[in-house]
């Protein structure tokens, strides 16, 4: 296989499949990126078994074929190298020699035949949904996956496709996320998938600019194509949690701040939180909430005072700081809505005004006082 290129348009090529190609794996040819030539269009994928991702660059093809390149070293002397023509070779004993103004630089390569095949879905279902919005669907949701292996449905976010609406869920059982996009285009069956937070991560990186991203799916399988890009993923099977049932609906106690003011208070009172709970307590008045952390351990204490319009019952409510900055990332409006129940109920995060054909909640349970 012989074919030239600038620097740039390898690095192109590159840099997206380095979302999926793992650090360790007990199968060494995943540490490769599958390169095959046809003509003038260079195909390259990557894959870690449970999620590919296949993309395509425009070169000067010389001599058509498929060798593996090593991802780590092909990518570190690109980076290296100014923007300049490339010349790549690839010989029969998958000897990868690179040539340009500054030299020359010679890899060994892998043999094609021990590298799995990439999955092609051969009957889906397709809709679109445009990239602007999946991104934002991913975006708002993506902080709140769980990390805990032992219950694998929480490690990736809820994809909900119904006629008219696409929603995205995720929860790690401290916080929650629902955010709903109305107004779609898809007028098919109602369809529920839970996609591995890496797959959605590896989406997110790479769906930007403008126009739709096609789904498609079938059995365990789902694939999203934008561009010269196609990320196709293995599903994350059983079902996931029934997160409707832990939404409060009658939480009474409405408290409205403004976003970036109790934000940068509960960044600063947290400094003296104790390091494991990072517990800190809000005191809930009709005009101001006290934000008060002490560290009994270091000796240390903090407390600060917040404007705020509070409709509701006065009371002492805590909360894991790191959580509360987390959900108040994700509000684009100037001032918050907590949605408040009792001091050991689930309490709901919301922005003060809806985007346009979009649904945000934000849930995030309190911590028992100490």
């Amino acid at each position: 296989m012989k074919f030239s290129a600038s620097k740039n348009a390898l690095l192109s090529g590159f840099v997206p499949l380095s979302a999926v190609i793992p650090s360790k794996s007990p199968l060494p040819a995943l540490s490769n990126v599958l390169a095959e030539l046809r003509g003038n269009t260079l195909s390259l994928a990557a894959t870690d078994l449970e999620v590919s991702m296949q993309t395509a660059i425009e070169v000067l093809g010389t001599e058509d074929g498929k060798a593996l390149l090593p991802a780590k070293r092909i990518f570190e002397i690109l980076r290296e190298l100014p923007e300049i023509s490339l010349k790549i070779a690839i010989d029969k004993n998958h000897r990868i020699t690179i040539e340009g103004d500054q030299g020359n630089y010679k890899v060994s390569g892998e043999d094609v035949e021990g590298y799995p095949q990439i999955p092609q879905l051969q009957k889906p279902q397709v809709f679109q949904i445009d990239v602007g919005r999946l991104h934002r669907l991913i975006e708002k949701t993506y902080f709140a996956i769980s990390k805990d292996e032992l219950r694998p449905q929480l490690t990736g976010i809820l994809l909900q496709v119904r006629s008219g609406e696409v929603r995205c869920v995720s929860t790690d059982g401290h916080r929650l996320v629902r955010i709903t996009s109305l107004e779609t285009g898809y007028e098919g069956e109602a369809h529920d998938f839970i996609v591995p937070g890496k797959a959605m991560m590896a989406v997110l990186r790479n769906a930007e600019g403008e126009g739709p991203v096609e789904l498609r799916f079938e059995a365990t399988q789902l694939s999203f194509a934008f561009q010269q890009m196609k990320l196709t993923t293995r599903l994350i099977e059983g079902r996931y949690p029934n997160y409707e049932a832990v939404i409060p609906k009658t939480n009474e106690n409405i408290l409205k701040l403004d976003t970036d003011t109790f934000r940068s208070a509960v960044r600063r009172v947290a400094i003296f939180s104790n390091e494991v709970s990072r517990q800190i307590r809000l005191r809930l008045a009709k005009d101001n909430v006290e934000i008060m952390a002490e560290d009994v351990e270091a000796g240390g204490e903090a407390r600060e005072t917040v404007a705020c319009d509070y409709q509701g019952t006065p009371m002492d409510i805590g909360y894991n700081a790191n959580y509360i900055m987390d959900v108040l990332k994700q509000i684009d409006t100037t001032e918050v809505i907590f949605e408040l129940g009792a001091p050991t109920s689930a309490g709901l995060v919301k922005p003060s005004e809806q985007e346009k054909n979009e649904d945000l909640l934000m849930l995030i349970m309190p911590v028992r006082l100490s």
